[in-house]
């Protein structure tokens, strides 16, 4: 028999919009593997996380991530980031934005003490993503994410890793983001950067309610009705090229627990569904509450 069934350890519940879970079973026949939806960065009030990830991860032999978070630092990944996330020697984003939206940009850049010139090379897509972080950082989310919290535990345990994207895709992906229509990404993207900690705070009650049906609110939809290209970009086509890759990890006698963003589970889109219309069943996992235990 395939990986057997995690005994004592996890209640299993119906695919349900509130769920009360973010990891699931993924399963076909007596043959499965888990699927947890993580955030990427996380204040520390979310600590620690819900039982269910620690659960799951205790059973596993497999951890897969989307990328390997542990090799952003090093010095191959820094010469990928000047490739990929900053404009070459001559150009500038100001030159690309309108007056209205250069406005705009220089408001948020002074709230974080920054300067046009400053982030002049930035591509929008890591333009964003650095105020993004800066955003959530002073609003304290200031602790790793799902996904870094169990890669630093599995090297620690010399737990096997898979990765389903390599760091040069992340990157290369990052920085197309709104490249050649910088005004219109961006004029849509600041206005996010600005509410980025109010979308967290609900995103993270979702998540810890595993309610799909209220992340696709928040995550996905604004982006698919404001800019197509990106949420094409971001989720439909990585999801479906994670899918074969995780229906590979079947078959054998290992347990995986395979860790994606949230948003790629949720809506017809997600994995989730794209499984479900695969053949494969989708249960909720839920971890039996039990007496704490004394680790020696």
């Amino acid at each position: 028999m395939y990986k057997p069934f995690l005994t004592g350890v996890l209640l299993l519940c119906s695919l349900l919009a509130h769920a009360e879970s973010s990891v699931w079973r993924v399963s076909k026949g007596t043959d499965q593997l888990w699927i947890g939806g993580t955030v990427h960065l996380l204040p520390p009030a979310q600590y620690p996380l819900p039982a269910e990830f620690n659960a799951v991860y205790q059973q596993t032999d497999v951890l897969v991530l989307e990328t390997d978070l542990s090799k952003m630092q090093d010095s191959s990944s820094a010469a990928m980031l000047q490739q990929y996330l900053l404009y070459p020697a001559g150009t500038t984003l100001s030159s690309k934005l309108t007056a209205t939206t250069r406005q705009q940009l220089q408001a948020l850049l002074q709230k974080h003490h920054l300067t046009l010139p400053q982030i002049e090379q930035f591509k929008p897509g890591m333009l964003v993503t650095q105020l993004t972080l800066l955003e959530l950082q002073q609003q304290g989310f200031s602790s790793p994410g799902v996904d870094q919290h169990f890669l630093t535990l599995a090297l620690q345990q010399n737990k096997t890793l898979k990765y389903l994207e390599a760091v040069e895709f992340q990157l290369k992906l990052l920085g197309d983001l709104g490249t050649g229509r910088e005004d219109l990404f961006l004029q849509h993207a600041l206005s996010d950067v600005e509410q980025s900690a109010d979308l967290m705070d609900k995103t993270l009650r979702a998540w810890r309610a595993g309610d799909l049906t209220q992340v696709e609110q928040l995550v996905l939809a604004p982006v698919k009705v404001a800019d197509a290209q990106t949420y094409q970009q971001m989720f439909v086509g990585r999801n479906q090229a994670w899918l074969p890759q995780i229906q590979a990890l079947f078959g054998n006698k290992e347990q995986e627990l395979v860790l994606v963003g949230l948003g790629h589970l949720a809506g017809s889109d997600g994995l989730l569904a794209l499984l479900q219309q695969a053949g494969y069943q989708v249960e909720a996992a839920k971890a039996q509450s039990s007496p704490d235990k004394t680790t020696e």
